[in-house]
Order: structure tokens, then C-alpha cells, then sequence
């Protein structure tokens, strides 16, 4: 039935319930966030293995661009050697394609000269989310930089970019598109979900996951393409913007871009927002002291029927050892055309709908996430390998689980303890006891000791940490009298696994 549904507001939570990742096929990207830099890219990229044997290489999965590239090991330019390269003379794969050397145009940001070639990149391929991940093999058509003109190119995070525009296009490939003509996928949708904090997000070709966003935000906005060469652009209608209450615009075009990090636009919409930002320059658009955030307006963005508002400490990218306004003029930008970037998206679920409707009309539909909260279950390591398994938090905060060691007493040890189970804040409390006495093998002379844990979990450089204060135990004997038999260490373990 949802199969024939159109979309539109009243059957979006049917249409995409429809097609979620526990029962629909799709093709898994896991997002990392590289190093933000100050030239307007995003920072967020796949690792994907291009090439016979695979050669690892960092994808951006960009919605702002026509062009599906990466850099050639040939390219010897400075922007080039920024980068890893794809070396095809070591791929038993790769085809050359007869087209001559070209230049391609990356709109303001310059051109880059080419060669067209065809080759394997290794995919995740679901079945559906119970299902293990199988590698997929799936033939590209894909450019091979060979030289760029333009410095920004230097900056990026990553080696490559996979387009997904809003258009059809066969060369190179739009890889959305091409697995849902080839049937690898059912629908060409591309979802999104970001999580800044931890450094880590997700992208899904063919699914959504409806548990990772609110349904009642829903929003849905029909793609209006705008004129001229930005026409694969994924453009909406941005029906109001404000800056500390003030209208700066409506009715504008706003293209969401995935390959972007801050906002970007013609001169005559970015000038009005640094001037609304900096109260007409005196405020100024650099900060080193974060207690200036507070002098800093609003923004809002009313989109449909939801307003987006982002705080000076979202729109504001740290760069150069202070923050800086993540609002810049790029030339060659129509004057009221804004394009919204990781500092818009990175706070929401983004679906990109190519799937057409009856009439054609493609579609961009905006959530608010359901982040994956801090927990205290799963497994942690130290820095001397040791590792900590934590079970199931009871609903009384109780939990059991195990310690096994390869340094000093070795084995497997029991763990019981006990930590927050409804945390309110951006750290869980955490402390638990260790026995000595090994589960599995001998024991050793040190059975007779136990050991207590006290912490919390929390985020650091968006990687969950369990720092703890540990309180070794020892039997009190006439060769360890009282004072040497207790002892106070620091211990910091690392998640490796839910």
C-alpha cells in the first residue's frame, strides 16, 4: 500500500515507516568528523576501499555537488599532496575510460582537471538492520583529479566526494541514483544523522531510521530548483530568517548541503546576516573568550511550519585556536541565494528524497534526532588493554560484569557495582567492586584482594570515557602492614563497544 503512497505532510510517517532500515535494503556509511578548517567544506567523510585490493580513502557524501571525483596519485599539485591519492596503476580493476583530460567546474570553489575512469568500491550492503553487512562490489564512473585550481581544495577533510544532487546524472555516477536503477537499493533516499559531540554519524542510501528522529517534527519541503548552473542544488523555500529578532529576509532559496560546513551565500544575504551578527561591527566576528558567546544573537530559521534556532555556540566553528561567525560570502553566488551547511545540519535527521512522486517532485524532509544517550553498559579498555564488560543497568542502578586482565594478575575477574540508572545530566555516576579471584585458570597469590572503582562517564573529544579513582585492597600482613596495603590509583577506560 505505502508503496504507491505520494508523499506529502499528511502520509510522511506511513511513507517512511515504509522504509525503514530494519526491513528494507540499504547500503550503511559510517561517518567520522575530520579536522574543521576555514575553507567552508564539511568535515565529515566515509572510509571507503576503492580499487583491486582496496585502497582506503576518505569520501565526503555531498549533496551540494554534481561530481562523484577523487585525487589521482598522478596529481601533483600542492592541494593534491594534502591528500591521500587512488593509485589505479596498483588496481587490477580500474578501467580508463576514452574520454579526453577535461576541466570540471566546482562552481565558486574552482575548477579541477580530470580524467574519467571506471572502478570498484567496496560497500555495506544490508538486507535489513537484523542482518550482518555483506561487501558489495558496485562499479563507478568516477573522476581522477589530476590537478586543482582553486586553494581551497587543500583544506579538506577527506580525498574524494560521492554527489548525490537533486538532478539525474549518469557521468560520473550519482551513486544514489545508480544503485536504484541497478536494484541494489529499493528507493533512492539518502538519510543523515550527525552527532558533533561523538565525532561519529551515519548515513543510509535505500532507508531511514525512524528511532533515530521525533515524527511529530517532521518537516517535508518540496525541492525548488533554482536557474542556471546550480540547478542539482537540493534548494527549498526558507520562508523567514531572523538574527536577534530582526527579519533579514523571506521567501529566499536555501540549498542544504551536505559537502558544506557553515553557511555560505551572494554577497547580499551574507552581508546582511555578519552585520545583524556583529551589531553592525561592534561586535566582532572572532572570539577567543567563550564568555563572549553571550553577547551573540540568535538565529532562527522558519522552514514550512518549524523554527530552527541555532545559539552563537552553533553557528560560531572553532578554528585557529578561537571561534569564528560560520558565515561567509562565496563569489559566484547569486546575492540571495544561502546555502546551510554541518552547522544547520549537524543538529538534525536529514532525508534526501530522489524517490520521485507521481508529479516528479523531489523532496527534503528535516527531524529533530534522537541522540543515543551516555550509558555505562557495554565494554571498556584501558590504557594497559585491560578490559572492563559492563551488563545491563538494572532499574535500581545495579549491574554485574567482568574484568579481564593480561597485565599483572591475570584472568577474569567478577564485577558488581552500581551506577546513575536515569542520568540527568552530561555524565553518569558510576563505581563498582572487583574480586581477585580469577573465574577462569589458577589462582593467583593476589586472590585475596578486591578492588573499588569509583567515576563517571561522560564525553571527551566525543569519545565516551569511564574516568575512574581505583582503591586497591591488599591482605594486611607483617610484610604489608595497614598503610602499604591500601592504595589509591587513577584508571581512565575507553569504550570499544556497546
Amino acid at each position: 500500500m505505502t508503496e504507491n503512497l505520494t508523499l506529502d505532510p499528511t502520509t510522511a510517517p506511513d511513507w517512511l515507516r515504509a522504509r525503514a532500515a530494519q526491513q528494507t535494503r540499504h547500503v550503511a556509511f559510517t561517518l567520522q568528523r575530520g579536522p574543521l578548517t576555514d575553507n567552508g567544506a564539511t568535515p565529515w567523510y566515509a572510509t571507503l576501499g576503492l580499487g583491486t585490493p582496496p585502497q582506503p580513502l576518505r569520501f565526503m557524501l555531498d549533496t551540494g555537488t554534481l561530481n562523484t571525483w577523487v585525487t589521482a596519485s598522478c596529481c601533483a599539485s600542492d592541494a593534491c599532496r594534502a591528500h591521500r591519492a587512488f593509485a589505479p596503476e596498483r588496481s587490477s580493476s580500474y578501467i580508463a575510460r576514452p574520454a579526453a583530460p577535461t576541466q570540471v567546474s566546482f562552481g565558486p570553489w574552482g575548477k579541477m582537471g580530470v580524467v574519467l575512469g571506471e572502478e570498484s568500491c567496496r560497500l555495506d550492503l544490508v538486507e535489513a538492520s537484523s542482518s550482518p553487512a555483506t561487501v558489495h562490489e558496485q562499479r563507478l564512473d568516477l573522476y581522477l583529479s589530476v590537478s586543482y585550481d582553486g586553494a581551497q581544495f587543500a583544506g579538506l577533510a577527506c580525498d574524494g566526494g560521492l554527489g548525490i544532487p537533486a538532478i539525474p546524472c549518469e557521468t560520473p555516477s550519482a551513486l544514489l541514483e545508480q544503485l536504484r536503477h541497478q536494484g541494489v537499493i529499493d528507493h533512492a533516499i539518502a538519510a543523515f544523522r550527525f552527532d558533533a559531540q561523538r565525532g561519529e554519524g551515519r548515513c543510509l542510501m535505500g532507508a531511514v531510521e525512524p528511532e533515530r528522529f521525533d515524527p511529530s517534527t517532521l518537516e517535508l519541503l518540496p525541492v525548488i530548483p533554482i536557474d542556471g548552473e546550480l540547478h542539482y542544488l537540493w534548494t527549498v523555500r526558507l520562508d523567514q530568517l531572523q538574527i536577534g529578532g530582526e527579519t533579514l529576509a523571506g521567501a529566499l532559496p536555501l540549498a542544504l548541503d551536505t559537502g558544506s560546513s557553515c553557511f555560505k551565500g551572494g554577497r547580499a544575504i551574507i552581508a546582511r546576516m555578519r552585520a545583524a551578527i556583529t551589531g553592525h561591527g561592534r561586535r566582532p566576528p572572532r572570539i577567543t573568550d567563550p564568555t563572549a558567546f553571550a553577547d551573540y544573537p540568535e538565529l532562527r530559521l522558519q522552514l514550512g511550519d518549524s523554527s530552527y534556532r541555532l545559539t552563537p555556540q552553533d553557528y560560531f566553528m572553532p578554528l585557529n585556536g578561537g571561534w569564528e561567525i560560520g558565515v561567509e560570502y562565496l563569489e559566484g553566488l547569486p546575492d540571495e541565494l544561502l546555502v546551510a551547511g554541518s552547522v544547520f545540519l549537524d543538529h538534525l535527521y536529514s532525508i534526501f528524497v530522489f524517490d520521485p512522486n507521481p508529479t516528479g517532485q523531489r523532496m527534503v524532509a528535516l527531524a529533530q534526532p534522537r541522540r543515543a544517550s551516555l550509558s555505562a553498559s557495554g565494554r571498556w579498555r584501558n590504557a594497559f588493554g585491560s578490559t572492563l564488560e559492563i551488563g545491563t543497568i538494572a532499574a535500581d542502578g545495579t549491574f554485574r560484569g567482568q574484568y579481564r586482565s593480561d597485565t599483572g594478575a591475570s584472568g577474569v575477574y567478577p564485577v558488581v557495582g552500581v551506577a546513575d540508572p536515569q542520568p540527568a545530566g552530561e555524565s553518569i555516576s558510576c563505581a563498582f567492586s572487583v574480586s581477585w579471584r580469577s573465574l577462569e585458570g589458577d589462582h593467583d597469590p593476589s586472590w585475596h584482594w578486591v578492588s573499588g572503582f569509583v567515576g563517571t562517564v561522560q564525553l571527551r573529544d566525543g569519545i565516551e570515557t569511564l574516568d575512574t579513582s581505583y582503591l586497591l585492597q591488599r591482605d594486611i600482613t607483617p610484610e604489608t602492614p595497614e598503610w602499604m596495603a591500601t592504595a589509591i590509583y587513577p584508571s581512565t577506560f575507553k569504550r570499544v563497544s556497546d
